[in-house]
């Protein structure tokens, strides 16, 4: 294919990736999402398998499925609630999680250590340069502040990955950074965040196959109107922006004194011990980087309040 081909293709495969993501339950089936980005469904269907490995319909069960296992891990959800958060009923989601992992969702949530886990956390120490905390110090549950966030729509682009995601964000986050500062700073929106973090669910996602982006968050409130149409209008198309609904309810944020290279691989094994120790267990499998300074950030943990 032409460069300006592939160009054309990988926009229109990642704005299908786009709409999965937004699609929880997988409501939206091949000739829906093929209709949604203009295209044919044989057509549509030849090229994501071309261009992103697998087809359409495999890539959005596993990502259902990926969702499901990353509830299992880190939330104390029932089978039965995360069959049908993940658009299953409880004989189905077994049924397609044994399938797709060899074993049954209960024995799958007792794992000390997932299949991916190990080389996720390997590839991520060699791309990044990780804060060492070994006192806790800093990554500590009791340095959480509880809070409740609105709904959010997030405005997004998704990273280049180069079958190495974390490098790649590394190198190419700054580019994209600018562009959001600049909308941000243009519209004075004080209650956006411009957050990172992955679509998929870590460490359950293969890390080649990770997806990372970063984007502007925008809260869901009658006086911000205006501001979502105004990105809407002005800047989705120019800056390729891709748009995800963000949940609110109860997090926990954690400031932390470093840039979010040196956050990432310590924010995960803090969330993975606190959950496994019980401290906190989360509601939602996307937790996200709020990139408030050059060496300070904030780090946004969905969790479950009893």
């Amino acid at each position: 294919m032409k460069t300006s081909t592939i160009n054309h293709w990988e926009k229109k495969i990642q704005l299908a990736i786009s709409l999965s993501h937004n699609d929880p339950h997988g409501e939206r089936d091949l000739r829906t999402v093929a209709a949604m980005i203009s295209e044919s469904v044989d057509n549509f269907s030849h090229k994501f398998v071309e261009i992103y490995g697998e087809s359409y319909i495999h890539f959005t069960k596993r990502r259902r499925l990926e969702a499901g296992a990353g509830y299992l891990r880190h939330s104390d959800f029932s089978i039965g609630q995360i069959s049908e958060m993940c658009g299953y009923t409880h004989s189905s989601f077994t049924k397609a999680f044994r399938e797709l992992y060899n074993e049954a969702p209960v024995s799958f949530r007792d794992r000390l250590y997932l299949p991916n886990e190990e080389h996720t956390l390997a590839r991520t120490k060699i791309a990044t340069t990780p804060h060492d905390d070994p006192q806790r110090l800093i990554f500590s549950p009791d340095r959480t502040e509880e809070m409740r966030l609105p709904d959010y729509v997030l405005y997004y682009n998704i990273l280049p990955r180069n079958n190495d995601p974390v490098r790649s964000m590394v190198e190419y986050m700054s580019i994209y950074q600018q562009q959001l500062h600049a909308i941000k700073a243009s519209m004075l929106l004080p209650g956006a965040m411009i957050i990172t973090g992955t679509l998929d669910v870590v460490p359950v996602t293969n890390y080649a196959k990770m997806m990372m982006y970063v984007g502007i968050m925008v809260p869901v409130l009658k006086v911000y109107d205006i501001a979502h149409l105004q990105i809407r209008l002005a800047f989705q198309d120019a800056f390729g922006l891709f748009t995800k609904n963000v949940p609110g309810g109860y997090y926990k944020k954690l400031p932390v004194p470093m840039s979010f290279v040196a956050a990432g691989l310590p924010m995960y094994e803090f969330i993975n011990s606190s959950c496994r120790a019980g401290h906190f267990k989360m509601s939602g499998n996307h937790f996200f980087i709020s990139l408030t300074g050059e060496n300070e950030c904030e780090i946004f943990i969905p969790w479950q309040k009893r």
